[in-house]
């Protein structure tokens, strides 16, 4: 990585959810040393998440409706405007939002499905709101796949007890059928 402490892996994007939360809240996602930076923000407050490379478990996408249901919408859309424009004999009006709407129709399956991602650790399930669309987030798993692998591969289930001595060295680790220890 370079000198600097974080790499920007996505763009500032708008989250989904209530109506008016969305218009007023965005997330992005960050590449840190050992770790990757969730930031979610709203009018008033960010929110920083930190999610450990040793402690990621799964990296999951689920794919959404969301890209059928705008291109349905841009649809009718597009095709009332332009019934507008050709029964008025004055359709210039109604002919540039129809091209407009019509690039974002285009847009919208350029950029292709939509999705959802979470991010699974042993504590959490977190949504990752700034990928939206699945090519962002393959690209973005497979940038920061060897990351998590190279940092899991340090440790070993010996490794695990060596740790948990030193986070509780007055803890004794019981094993044995009922508890006892053997």
């Amino acid at each position: 990585m370079s000198d600097r402490e974080y790499t920007r892996l996505t763009r500032l994007r708008r989250r989904g959810g209530k109506f008016f939360e969305g218009f007023s809240s965005y997330g992005s996602l960050w590449l840190g040393r050992d770790h990757l930076l969730s930031i979610n923000s709203t009018l008033f407050s960010e929110d920083y998440k930190r999610f450990y490379f040793p402690d990621i478990q799964a990296l999951t996408i689920v794919e959404t409706r969301r890209r059928r249901t705008w291109n349905f919408v841009l649809g009718i859309m597009l095709v009332l405007l332009i019934a507008v424009a050709l029964s008025n004999f004055n359709g210039i009006t109604s002919l540039i939002p129809s091209l407009m709407i019509g690039l974002t129709l285009l847009l919208n399956n350029a950029l292709g499905p939509t999705c959802t991602v979470y991010i699974r650790t042993a504590v959490q399930v977190e949504e990752l709101y700034s990928l939206k669309r699945v090519r962002r987030a393959q690209q973005v798993f497979a940038r920061i796949r060897p990351l998590i692998q190279a940092a899991q591969a340090e440790f070993g289930p010996e490794d695990l007890s060596e740790r948990l001595q030193e986070l509780s060295p007055r803890t004794t680790i019981v094993t044995g059928p009922l508890g006892l220890s053997s």
